[in-house]
């Protein structure tokens, strides 16, 4: 990882202002057409939740602003941001489930299968992430076509990205999904995450 001097940095004055904050995070979901993806998935039966992970792990990748952290006083960029995700476990409940990302689909669509095999045989819930910050927190909630969202943090500093996807549903042969972001705002703008909407998107459809 890359450190960053504050003195030097481009977001010294929104870092120091927002980091003050009692409530620094903020949430946002927008609709993602996804129509051409939909087609593609059902066409070559793949997994879509793992396509759909790996769509948002490549576009948090390809956006400094989320692969950046600040912890003890020192700012600094993740070379690379990994997804840990919930999985369904028996009666109704679930486990978490981490993953390195790789850039190569395939390669990061076996490493899913395998760690979502391992997290479904937990019998309750587990924190496994809390010693590092390089990561991507995801949920799939595939049962309700969301408009809003907001996620549990442990404290004011907790600038871990969330990120949330809904139901996918299919209107005049149109398919959407709602996708729900949540960030530090000392870290991540508006613009940023219109920028992850739009990536996005494009990596979807590239699928």
């Amino acid at each position: 990882m890359k450190k960053i001097r504050l003195e030097t940095w481009k977001r010294q004055r929104q870092f120091e202002l927002f980091k003050g904050f009692d409530f620094p995070h903020m949430s946002i979901t927008a609709s993602v057409e996804i129509t051409e993806f939909m087609r593609h998935a059902r066409s070559r039966n793949f997994s879509v939740f793992n396509a759909i992970l790996f769509s948002i792990m490549k576009t948090a990748n390809s956006i400094d602003e989320f692969r950046t952290r600040f912890s003890n006083g020192e700012i600094y960029v993740h070379d690379t941001v990994h997804p840990s995700f919930t999985v369904p476990i028996a009666d109704d409940q679930f486990a978490f489930c981490k993953v390195a990302f790789s850039e190569d689909r395939k390669t990061f669509d076996e490493a899913c299968r395998l760690a979502k095999s391992e997290a479904e045989q937990q019998t309750e819930l587990k924190e496994n992430t809390s010693t590092e910050d390089h990561w991507i927190y995801l949920s799939c909630t595939p049962w309700l076509d969301f408009t809003a969202g907001h996620h549990p943090v442990a404290n004011a500093a907790d600038c871990i990205p969330r990120i949330a996807w809904g139901k996918i549903t299919n209107t005049d042969d149109c398919w959407t999904m709602p996708v729900n972001l949540q960030v530090h705002h000392s870290l991540v703008d508006g613009l940023h995450i219109a920028k992850f909407y739009e990536i996005l998107k494009e990596n979807l459809k590239d699928i």
